[in-house]
């Protein structure tokens, strides 16, 4: 068992890995970012950040969802205030992600920090995943693109994130991109805050993503 206790972050993994300290240091270095972003000093509570083998990160997915995804490799739960994420070798030998890289993984728990600030604030609703699910990939700065969005079905998308398929994450970081990119660090607070009024103008907000997308693609 290797071990780390942080300001916010208690690190551990079940197995021995060589990337360890790389994770510590690139939280050290990320954190800050993302709490002021919400506007926190810190946690209310440590989170556990767990990276796992594939057989234990697979019995944790099966005993909460009842199902397994070959896709899945980390998971948030505010319950228990605990971030899992398999191990980086294990992605790569079993999971879709068969090029995972160390830049993924310590993006991957950044992804997953700001959805636990993100439920400090406010927990989320499920017509409202594909914002928190936006605003995280944005946050933890992973590798997406601006996707046109003239081919997806954001009807689907609000009331089926996780069943929608291909997709989903690069539309979700297309439609929040355009939210920091056009609205005020406050109004997309609000979004957060009131997730009631988010569902009363997400159609609005993708409506005018989709135009942003336009005048952002490259002209031929």
């Amino acid at each position: 068992m290797m071990h780390k206790e942080l300001d916010n972050v208690i690190v551990e993994s079940n197995i021995s890995i060589d990337y360890f300290d790389e994770i510590i240091n690139y939280i050290k270095s990320n954190e800050k970012e993302i709490l002021n972003f919400f506007s926190l000093s810190g946690l209310k509570e440590k989170y556990q950040v767990k990276i796992l083998d594939y057989k234990s990160f697979k019995e944790f997915e099966l005993a909460k969802y009842a199902c397994t995804k070959d896709y899945v490799r980390g998971d948030t739960d505010a319950d228990t205030r605990t971030i899992r994420i398999m191990d980086l070798n294990d992605q790569r030998k079993f999971t879709t992600h068969t090029d995972a890289n160390l830049d993924e993984i310590l993006k991957m728990i950044m992804h997953e920090f700001v959805h636990a600030c993100n439920d400090e604030v406010k927990m989320w609703v499920r017509k409202t995943i594909w914002f928190h699910e936006g605003l995280a990939t944005n946050l933890a700065h992973q590798d997406y693109e601006i996707t046109d969005l003239e081919t997806c079905d954001f009807e689907k998308l609000e009331w089926n994130f996780n069943g929608y398929g291909s997709g989903s994450y690069s539309y979700a970081y297309t439609i929040v991109n355009y939210l920091l990119s056009n609205y005020s660090h406050e109004e997309v607070m609000y979004f957060v805050k009131e997730p009631d009024y988010l569902m009363e103008n997400s159609k609005t907000i993708f409506n005018q993503a989709k135009e942003w997308t336009k005048k952002m693609r490259p002209q031929r």
